[in-house]
């Protein structure tokens, strides 16, 4: 990385005696600066789950449920005190009485059908380009029972609605508010919903300010403010961290594993849950031939990429599944192998004759996304494959059509099922099958089938099947679980989650232990 070298991190640890105190603000609750590399585009979950919406926004909305990441994804209450199912299509959520909205004013029913509404599915736009458009769209009516009681009703069985509706895009905000707003574009500058901290200020590429909501349901927050400042170098962030700059620094890599730990700081984190994969285009001439797509799976030492690049800190999982799905996961089902004398001898059958496969590669959008492209490219050209690096500026580039490429992708499961995850994805309304990189019959009579069974057993075989067909038909190339790893001063009670969510509420357990 430009500007930072082993030696001038040990020459700013040298005067870590001279670091500034953390500051306070008028509560005595400290105030922290977190940079991170970017910022979300929108202040509002019903547009992106992207990155730095999950890890910012999430500490300023909340749902009528919430997901627990330091239990498993386990789905509790939250705005709605309890819920109840009334029948396969139908449940019914009852509010935690005097819950606040930023501005002070009360959560009400109305509100809750507001914020799961169509106008708020739709967006700025009015064409559903939204992601709570993707999430929610099992959902035929929300109505109000009352002043605390709500009634959502699907337009078919969805036995996972309670979960779709703890997770990202469907959280709750003021109606009042959002028609003060007046527009879109004025909402976004300031939203109100009920979460442990407020939005006050988002200056893109500069900052985005939260300040502690001191009614919050959940309890008092335990930050008085936190500024998140936007700091696109990995090199900058360290050197502001070790100058006192900052408290926490996000996205940092393991080749400053060592010299973070030999500070006063300490480094968290690891393997999360959010799956990295490379996307395939299975309508290109090349990749249409599953035995190419096999071959450049099986060529792939994970292992070595997670032991050069990740200092063995993350993982592979087993298949397109975790734990947090419950019973239908799969713990015995196989990760992905590595074998590239069978790699060599699919290549050989398939008949390729040496054509270029491309690869669309942005910047580091991921974590290591460069150092790994250029690794799995010499892997591929081990077993005959010519895979030609294509740079790209951004993701329109890199969905242009004809793609006829592959690409990187992460799938984030966003609620504790396997809805949540490629079927998501994969499905009528979700973002690749929008791409009609891949068409199976097959999969989308299993993947619709469990979408809408409550059957355990016919649950745990679909699941299987669904898993099966992936890993035979290869739409796309498991690489490992992603990883996220901060540096943080050492007195500073915050601890990160398996989680793209950065928790700096009341429910995180090292605020619990701070108290």
């Amino acid at each position: 990385m430009p500007g930072l070298s082993r030696r001038s991190l040990l020459k700013a640890v040298a005067v870590g005696a001279a670091m500034p105190p953390r500051a306070f603000g008028q509560s005595g609750r400290p105030r922290l600066v977190v940079a991170v590399p970017t910022q979300p585009d929108y202040a509002d979950p019903v547009m992106l789950n992207n990155t730095p919406a999950l890890r910012m926004l999430s500490n300023a909305f909340d749902g009528l449920l919430r997901i627990d990441f330091s239990d498993n994804m386990t789905v509790k209450p939250a705005i709605a005190e309890t819920w109840r199912r009334i029948d396969d299509t139908s449940v019914e959520f009852t509010l935690r009485r005097g819950v606040k909205f930023h501005d002070g004013s009360i959560v009400t029913a109305d509100d809750v059908v507001f914020s799961l509404g169509k106008e708020r599915r739709l967006g700025p736009s009015g064409s559903g380009n939204t992601i709570a458009a993707q999430y929610q769209q099992s959902i035929a009516s929300v109505q109000a029972r009352g002043p605390h009681t709500v009634l959502v009703t699907t337009k078919g069985p969805d036995p996972a609605i309670d979960k779709k509706l703890a997770a990202w895009s469907a959280q709750i905000v003021s109606e009042a508010a959002f028609r003060n707003a007046g527009s879109w574009d004025n909402w976004f500058r300031a939203p109100i919903g009920a979460g442990a901290y407020r939005v006050i200020s988002n200056q893109k590429d500069v900052s985005l300010v939260l300040k502690s909501h001191d009614d919050y349901w959940g309890g008092l927050p335990p930050f008085d403010r936190i500024e998140f400042r936007i700091v696109p170098e990995l090199s900058s962030r360290v050197n502001g961290l070790l100058a006192g700059d900052y408290d926490l620094i996000s996205d940092l890599l393991p080749d400053q594993f060592d010299s973070i730990d030999a500070s006063r700081f300490d480094v968290v984190g690891g393997a999360i849950a959010n799956l990295r994969v490379l996307a395939i285009d299975t309508t290109a001439p090349v990749l249409s031939d599953r035995r190419i797509r096999q071959a450049l799976s099986l060529a792939i030492d994970r292992d070595l990429i997670i032991s050069q690049l990740w200092r063995g800190r993350i993982d592979v999982p087993n298949g397109a599944q975790y734990p947090m799905f419950g019973d239908v996961y799969d713990p015995a089902f196989p990760v992905p192998a590595h074998d590239p004398d069978k790699a060599r001898a699919l290549v050989r059958q398939a008949g390729y004759d040496g054509d270029p496969i491309a690869y669309r590669l942005l910047n580091n959008w991921y974590p290591n996304q460069v150092l790994t492209a250029q690794i799995l490219v010499q892997m591929w050209k081990s077993v005959g494959l010519n895979v030609v690096l294509h740079p790209m500026e951004n993701f329109s580039q890199v969905y242009a059509k004809p793609s006829h490429a592959i690409w990187d992708e992460s799938f984030l499961p966003s609620w504790p099922d396997p809805t949540s995850m490629v079927w998501r994805q994969h499905a009528a309304g979700g973002g690749q099958h929008a791409l009609k990189i891949w068409d199976s019959p097959q999969y989308q009579s299993v993947g619709a089938a469990f979408a809408q069974s409550s059957d355990a057993e016919q649950r745990k075989e679909l699941a299987h099947r669904a898993l099966e067909i992936l890993a035979e038909d290869v739409p796309f190339i498991i690489l490992h679980n992603n990883g996220a790893f901060y540096a943080k001063r050492r007195n500073l009670a915050w601890a990160p989650y398996s989680a793209l969510v950065m928790d700096f509420g009341p429910f995180n357990p090292a605020a619990r232990t701070r108290q």
